[in-house]
């Protein structure tokens, strides 16, 4: 009579990203509330079973435990109570990182195209390159609207990089400042100027409110 391969139950420390599911392939896995992730199949042998924990070495994953369990009763400890489906949880990551990285993405072109068409507005040239914008354009006042410009820029590569820790604060923060710069720095008498900003401003918001609203069990 041929037996079913035993169930095992592998815990690693922290929630695994969704690049290193297919090292797993076969197993479920499943991203806790106390973040750590629970690896959980049948595993063929012990040879199976260390190559599967020579995977996790690999990956520079900390494994915390390895529990055989009764195939009818896997995953019976108190702190597993409440799950959510590892795949539709990242996936949700992602697409909220998307989002954020892709309103970035239009308030680049915005600002650059606020700028380029304030350009062919008649004077606007010839004032700033005779120097009379409002300001002594110093090369301080220069380096100051380059990192403001450049926040955007930046911002479209951070949010897909970072967890929900790090980028809940960053585009919070990077949208406001912004939003300063946006609302102080822009020339309100142009005619196209409005237009952009208006456009920037709801973006920004929209930032704001999806960093903010992002919830602690999507990290």
């Amino acid at each position: 009579m041929e037996t079913s391969p035993p169930i095992y139950e592998i815990r690693i420390a922290g929630h695994l990203s969704l690049q290193w599911m297919e090292w797993f392939e076969g197993l479920t896995i499943t991203l806790e509330e106390d973040g750590n992730t629970l690896l959980t199949g049948p595993i063929a042998d012990q040879a199976a079973l260390h190559g599967l924990l020579k995977k996790v070495r690999d990956l520079g994953l900390s494994l915390l435990s390895v529990n055989r369990v009764h195939p009818l009763n896997p995953t019976n400890q108190p702190h597993k109570e409440k799950r959510m489906n590892a795949s539709n949880k990242l996936i949700e990551v992602q697409d909220r990182k998307v989002t954020l990285s892709t309103l970035w993405v239009f308030v680049m072109f915005c600002i650059a195209y606020a700028d380029l068409i304030g350009f062919i507005e008649p004077g606007t040239l010839e004032n700033i390159i005779n120097g009379n914008v409002g300001f002594e354009l110093t090369p301080a006042i220069i380096l100051i609207f380059s990192l403001f410009q450049a926040i955007p820029i930046a911002m479209i590569v951070i949010t897909r990089l970072f967890r929900r820790e790090v980028n809940r604060g960053l585009n919070v923060a990077a949208a406001v400042l912004t939003l300063l710069y946006v609302l102080g720095g822009g020339n309100w008498e142009s005619v196209s100027y409005p237009v952009f900003a208006t456009l920037e401003v709801v973006a920004m918001l929209g930032i704001i409110w999806l960093a903010w609203t992002w919830r602690n069990d999507a990290a």
